[in-house]
């Protein structure tokens, strides 16, 4: 059987990163171990909208760090470095008053709650739905005005102010109930944290 055979691979500045350049990358990599330290990306600002159906990548700075970032064909810039978790609990039923209301979740690497939300099937009337959510048994929200609050009448809430941001690999999170609604309590209560 016949081995395939590979072209050198030369980039200069302005390629495009071809499927065809990739394959042929991939191949020298495994004969030569000629990408053994990745792809290099020179911090730069951002491109101009690329045409219909294409997308760019390129390194821009972050607050002094170097981060990977895509514009799509609508000129949408976002960044593509960072991974995001989102935490969900689910609340099935009829929303009453207690701790503990949903199964614990655990963090599986370190990371930074950024905003929460709540959002709801039939809203609260006579009184807002007010959540607590903590870490290891303690709340996020020293301040407690600033938990996460559906009001009366409402279907959501969010919330990006907190006294506790950060988590690291073990940390638990738990959800309190701590008002519900004293007309209709509230019932199919979902909440998400997101995390970067």
């Amino acid at each position: 059987m016949a081995e395939n055979t590979y072209v050198a691979v030369t980039w200069t500045a302005g390629d495009i990163i071809t499927e065809a350049k990739m394959d042929n990358m991939g191949a020298n990599d495994k004969a030569v171990d000629a990408m053994a330290q990745g792809v290099e990306l020179e911090e730069r600002a951002s491109p101009a909208t690329p045409v219909a159906n294409k997308i760019h990548v390129y390194g821009k700075d972050k607050s002094g760090i170097s981060t990977l970032y895509a514009i799509n064909d609508a000129g949408t810039d976002f960044e593509i470095s960072e991974r995001h978790t989102t935490f969900v609990f689910t609340y099935p039923g009829t929303v009453i008053v207690d701790t503990n209301v949903c199964p614990i979740l655990v963090a599986t690497r370190a990371l930074t709650i950024e905003k929460v939300y709540a959002n709801i099937k039939t809203a609260p009337t006579g009184a807002n739905i007010v959540i607590d959510i903590n870490k290891n048994a303690t709340t996020i929200w020293s301040t407690q005005a600033n938990r996460l609050t559906i009001l009366a009448g409402a279907l959501s809430g969010t919330q990006d102010a907190f006294n506790v941001t950060s988590l690291v690999e073990g940390d638990l999170l738990t959800i309190d109930v701590d008002t519900a609604g004293s007309t209709i309590a509230g019932e199919d209560l979902t909440i998400e944290i997101k995390c970067k």
